[in-house]
């Protein structure tokens, strides 16, 4: 294990792997987990697990060998992998490591072997919370350990080894001392690689098997594709970071879904409604690209960035009658921004542009179709007619862009309203708009 020093480049040998008992195991990928309880505790897991709080300058092995005594040989094995794994002979790792985020002394481990364990004090005692079905040879290939509650975890459990393809995915609300399958809806003969729970509303799961990405809202009772624009790819981890769901892909590919507040917020509610404004999550004012957002050459590689702005998600269950207007109000009452599905904006003038047309970004009036939307505000108050010129603007010509109206005033830190109006019916919804934490004030 080497730590690095990012602002001086300077790297040190601080692995704890030093004086075992035994010799130390290994696998492709080691675990290497920091607590969300305690933000200076780190672990790190071969066939033991270890601890440091300051940094890997100190390790502390708070654990036996956590794996199988003698895994077996499976009649799945061919004759080679066989004769590598001779009855008798331990041979597993720690796989996973899920330390409890409301409790920091409570640490869940998994092995590539088909154990679960789990210490309620920091290592000085362990239970075996293995559930019956994991046999031998069998991969736990992630724990979660629940934000709401130490005494819930999630297990996603891989047994292609054995010949089984199936997906296994398990949930404990008893500390490990029964547990249950939660596979309904996910697809058979695809086995699953990642669980984790939402940190921001019980009961969200995300899963990840050998071909996407699911999600479910009832603690895994049922679940259903959350494919997208997502690859068919092995879908190895995903994290939860503030709103944004990041699905990393077995090929080291890296997916952001932008904004989970409308999965946060479905309910029953939601599907049985004419139509349904969504809270949006804070917006943060970003400051404009320089050099009028010039991309990067097209033979570099470089991902589609976040939009720029308040994400504005809304629903509706049939076409609607009419056209559908969002008003961005003050705190005062007043209008800063109306748009409109019955807006047409002017085409680009190619003319008038001193970049190339493919920079630019013509504006999108809300849909007014029937189904989920997402319309970005861009923290701008509504553009006054006239003649802008385009081309000058930053983030790609976004002012003046399409020829006929200049950018409106950026909008000022503060609480807003947003209001949706569809077949004559208003629905609204609060949002903050924050300075860029970037800035001083």
């Amino acid at each position: 294990m080497t730590r690095c020093h990012v602002l001086t480049g300077k790297t040190e040998d601080v692995t704890p792997e030093k004086g075992l008992p035994a010799p130390a195991r290994h696998t492709w990928t080691l675990p290497l987990v920091f607590s969300r309880a305690d933000p200076h505790a780190l672990y790190f897991g071969d066939q033991y697990l270890f601890k440091t709080s300051d940094g890997g300058d100190h390790w502390t092995r708070i654990s036996g060998d956590m794996t199988r005594e003698d895994p077996g040989v499976p009649p799945s094995l061919d004759a080679a992998t066989a004769a590598d794994a001779p009855a008798g002979l331990r041979r597993g790792v720690i796989y996973a490591i899920a330390p409890s985020p409301v409790r920091a002394p409570l640490i869940w481990i998994g092995t590539d072997d088909g154990s679960i364990h789990v210490t309620p004090d920091g290592g000085r005692t362990w239970q075996n919370v293995t559930p019956p079905a994991l046999t031998a040879w069998s991969k736990v290939t992630m724990i979660d350990a629940s934000h709401f509650d130490a005494s819930e975890a999630y297990a996603s459990v891989d047994r292609h080894r054995l010949e089984d393809n199936e997906p296994h995915i398990y949930r404990t609300r008893d500390a490990g001392k029964t547990w249950q399958s939660i596979t309904k809806g996910l697809p058979p003969g695809v086995y699953a690689q990642t669980v984790k729970e939402d940190p921001g509303r019980r009961g969200l799961l995300f899963a990840g098997n050998e071909l996407g990405v699911f999600v479910s809202f009832d603690d895994g009772d049922d679940w259903q594709p959350l494919q997208l624009n997502l690859p068919p790819a092995s879908a190895r981890d995903v994290a939860i970071h503030e709103n944004d769901l990041i699905v990393a892909t077995h090929g080291r590919g890296f997916w952001v879904l932008d904004d989970i507040s409308v999965l946060r917020q479905i309910t029953g509610d939601v599907a049985s409604s004419d139509a349904y404004l969504f809270k949006p999550a804070d917006a943060i004012e970003m400051p404009a690209g320089t050099e009028n957002g010039t991309p990067l050459p097209k033979d570099e590689p470089f991902a589609e960035t976040a939009p720029a702005g308040a994400l504005i998600d809304y629903y509706l269950k049939s076409d609607a009658a009419g056209p559908v207007t969002i008003d961005i109000l003050d705190a005062r009452g007043d209008s800063v921004r109306r748009d409109s599905s019955a807006d047409r904006p002017a085409a680009v003038n190619v003319d008038a542009l001193n970049i190339p047309a493919h920079w630019v970004r013509a504006p999108e009036p809300p849909p007014a179709s029937a189904g989920m939307h997402r319309w970005i505000w861009d923290l701008r108050h509504t553009p006054a007619a006239g003649g802008g010129r385009g081309g000058r603007s930053g983030g790609g010509g976004g002012a003046g862009a399409a020829g006929d109206r200049v950018a409106g005033r950026l909008a000022a830190p503060g609480p807003y309203l947003v209001k949706l109006t569809v077949n004559g019916r208003t629905y609204t919804q609060p949002l903050t708009v924050k300075a860029d934490p970037r800035e001083s004030r």
